[in-house]
């Protein structure tokens, strides 16, 4: 488990839990400009006691909370997080998910199958770029591209497997290829059969969200009129690939984290408080 922590910092706290495929996110936003945080395996989370264990360090080191923000992929986990926070500290939840108001306007098929993730990258990125076209990337377990015109109206996205699950695709449907750890790939060409597979899925995946950033802008300058266009990414492996791109403006890891603060500023019945 990864920790960071300082002092208590009082009743003004707000405390927000994404719950991603991979890993769990804690956050206490305060008055400070960064939030405290608190990483440990989803998995974690399938015994009660750990989850229980969890939320009670946290408000044990940091105080009360004014209200609480579940931003989840996982539906049970996130039932079984807002029963141990309702009981335990007596705050409001406030699930994060297409049905709150919204800082952007969501036009999706079905905005119930709009991801809480997707959600809240969004109105953290429309916060970001109130005035300006924008594509928000969030490369994690699955890598998808969320874009928004300079109005806030949603145009639309993409979803594509992430690098973790392509190397997984390769080792479990193939008879002799290895699972391989994805990391930063020193050359393009490789020389085994694991550089191979590293190779083609780090720099595969650099120029896919490369050349999709490039025809999305291209599309909303073209097409849409936009004059100008920004880029956000953020997830587990943004970084890793985001390095390579220079066409991406903003790289933060807890772009989903802020968005869930920022709509639980906007929808909690303590926002005023």
């Amino acid at each position: 488990m990864e920790r960071r922590f300082v002092e208590a910092t009082g009743a003004r706290s707000r405390l927000v839990v994404v719950i991603g495929n991979t890993s769990t996110t804690m956050a206490i936003f305060t008055d400070d400009a960064e939030p405290l945080t608190e990483r440990l395996q989803s998995s974690s989370f399938s015994d009660p006691a750990i989850m229980l264990e969890t939320l009670d360090m946290i408000m044990q080191r940091h105080g009360p909370f004014l209200d609480a923000a579940i931003c989840s992929v996982v539906p049970d986990i996130a039932l079984r997080c807002a029963d141990l926070l309702t009981s335990t500290s007596a705050v409001p939840v406030v699930h994060i998910g297409s049905g709150l108001q919204l800082p952007f306007l969501l036009r999706y098929e079905n905005s119930q199958a709009f991801g809480a993730d997707r959600v809240a990258l969004c109105a953290w990125s429309r916060r970001l770029f109130p005035e300006e076209a924008h594509i928000a990337v969030d490369i994690g377990t699955a890598i998808t591209f969320d874009v928004l015109d300079s109005k806030g109206e949603y145009v639309g996205g993409l979803i594509m497997p992430g690098i973790d699950m392509m190397s997984g695709a390769l080792h479990s449907r193939t008879a002799q290829l290895p699972l391989i750890s994805i990391e930063r790939s020193a050359s393009l060409l490789g020389r085994s059969t694991g550089e191979c597979i590293r190779s083609g899925i780090f720099w595969g995946t650099v120029k896919q969200i490369e050349g999709l950033i490039d025809e999305i802008s291209r599309y909303l300058r073209e097409e849409l009129g936009e004059s100008s266009v920004g880029v956000i990414a953020t997830g587990g492996n943004s970084r890793m690939i985001a390095a390579e791109i220079d066409s991406i403006d903003i790289v933060d890891e807890l772009a989903v984290a802020r968005g869930s603060w920022l709509l639980l500023e906007l929808n909690s019945p303590m926002a005023e408080l």
